[in-house]
């Protein structure tokens, strides 16, 4: 049975699957078996010309996908009916030199490293756009003031330049790891039946050779039940989920009708609702979290497959294959999703001014009182404002300065002091320093991944 495109398919990269599809990861098997050809032949363990004569029988046309997705169940993994009808399309002469001194873990394994591989090229690409967003975001409004809310309640001041500052950070971390994962953490597996590759292949080093041709990493030892190479993508990919599930959060919070802080970007015939024509949902964000929870699971599974018995498991193996690859099409489909946010993101200042000055009066008033000690007159329009910004639910400094006029107080509210007192940023100095450093370690990021 496959899974409905309808219920699944809104949450995946579309390029992503095609690059997981059946025939990518047999074509990935196929390579693999023909790098050991390929290898073995150059170190003449094999005759000459064997590689060249397999090739012209194993075109990756020549397989039966269907016939290998029905037999694999009768040997637990797709490489079993792979090998098999290899064979079957080899002359005898040159069967005897397929598939040499591995077990079809190592070719699944080897199989799946390529393919995430090839994969994460597509990632790459979606986060370098996301970085260059953030980055603009971080610049253009590092003077924007709103509020910082903690407990999701008005505390302090900040900009909206460092709370995308703090999206840019969080992201960074994961993509830290991502990259050290793809330079040193997508392992070749070759350790035969029970994890002992031959004193034929160790002596002339042919699986770190085939690693080399393959473009993966040659790990200390054969990892078939040393699954932390698995549990490490895992963690790398539910991570990443994590960073940009926290700026789906946050935006997602910040467009709701009662503080209208931000907005999804327009694009025609999404966010509508079936029954309320005046909605505008942020369903990017909703299919951003989605996903993310998803990997969330995922990892749970892997992480649970992660301890697996004496050389070889039974179930645990098999069991993580499905989290891993659909782990990675979903957090492909977040990373995606959140490109085409973070590049329309509709920012609004001035709401995000009004809702800061709602509560003002929490660090104002302090200051000001300080100020006019002297004056009790200015002193008690303080107190009413704040009053009457509280009922009423309006901002404190516009209530303030009105309450001044209406008293007829003869105050210079554009006098560099008070000006000074009454700008959200004398109280969130670092703003500018903090958004200047996530901005060279964003660019720094971007040249990292752009390397890969």
């Amino acid at each position: 049975m496959k899974i409905s495109t309808l219920i699944n398919q809104p949450f995946l990269n579309s390029q992503l699957t095609a690059t997981l599809s059946d025939e990518h990861f047999v074509t990935a098997m196929l390579n693999f078996e023909l790098a050991i050809l390929a290898v073995r032949e150059h170190h003449s363990l094999i005759p000459q010309g064997i590689l060249e004569k397999s090739k012209k029988h194993l075109l990756i046309n020549n397989f039966d996908l269907e016939s290998i997705a029905q037999a694999t169940h009768l040997g637990g993994n797709p490489a079993i009916p792979f090998v098999a009808q290899a064979k079957q399309l080899l002359p005898d002469n040159l069967k005897p030199y397929f598939h040499q001194t591995v077990t079809s873990q190592d070719v699944v394994d080897t199989a799946m490293m390529m393919v995430i591989k090839t994969g994460l090229t597509t990632v790459n690409k979606d986060l370098i756009a996301i970085l260059n967003g953030l980055s603009l975001l971080v610049i253009k409004h590092r003077h924007t003031p709103m509020i910082g809310r903690t407990l999701l309640q008005h505390a302090l001041p900040i900009t909206f330049g460092v709370k995308v500052a703090q999206w840019a950070s969080a992201l960074m971390f994961a993509i830290d790891n991502l990259i050290k994962l793809q330079q040193s953490g997508l392992f070749l597996q070759w350790g035969g039946p029970v994890g002992m590759s031959s004193i034929e292949n160790e002596s002339l080093h042919i699986p770190q050779k085939v690693a080399q041709l393959l473009g993966l990493s040659y790990p200390i030892l054969p990892w078939h039940t040393n699954r932390q190479p698995i549990h490490n993508i895992g963690a790398t990919l539910d991570a990443l989920a994590s960073a940009l599930e926290k700026i789906a959060t946050d935006v997602a919070l910040m467009a709701q009708s009662e503080l209208g802080e931000v907005s999804e970007p327009l694009i025609e015939g999404m966010g509508g609702s079936s029954s309320m024509p005046h909605k505008r949902n942020p369903v990017l964000c909703a299919l951003i979290k989605a996903a993310a929870i998803r990997m969330h699971g995922h990892l749970t599974v892997i992480s649970n497959t992660t301890a697996q018995p004496f050389e070889r498991s039974l179930g645990e193996w098999h069991a993580s294959w499905m989290p891993l690859m659909e782990g990675l099409a979903l957090v492909a489909g977040a990373t995606g999703n959140m490109k085409v946010l973070i590049e329309g993101l509709q920012v609004y200042p001035s709401r995000m001014a009004d809702n800061l000055d709602l509560n003002s009066d929490a660090y104002l008033i302090a200051p000001l009182k300080q100020f006019f000690e002297n004056e009790t007159e200015i002193i008690k329009a303080i107190d009413i404002a704040s009053e009457q910004a509280h009922r009423n639910h309006t901002g404190f400094v516009k209530t303030f300065l009105a309450c001044i006029e209406q008293m007829g107080l003869g105050i210079d509210t554009n006098s560099s002091a008070v000006s000074t007192i009454l700008d959200p940023l004398s109280y969130s100095q670092t703003a500018i320093s903090q958004c200047e450093i996530a901005q060279r370690a964003v660019q720094d990021m971007i040249e990292s991944l752009s390397e890969l």
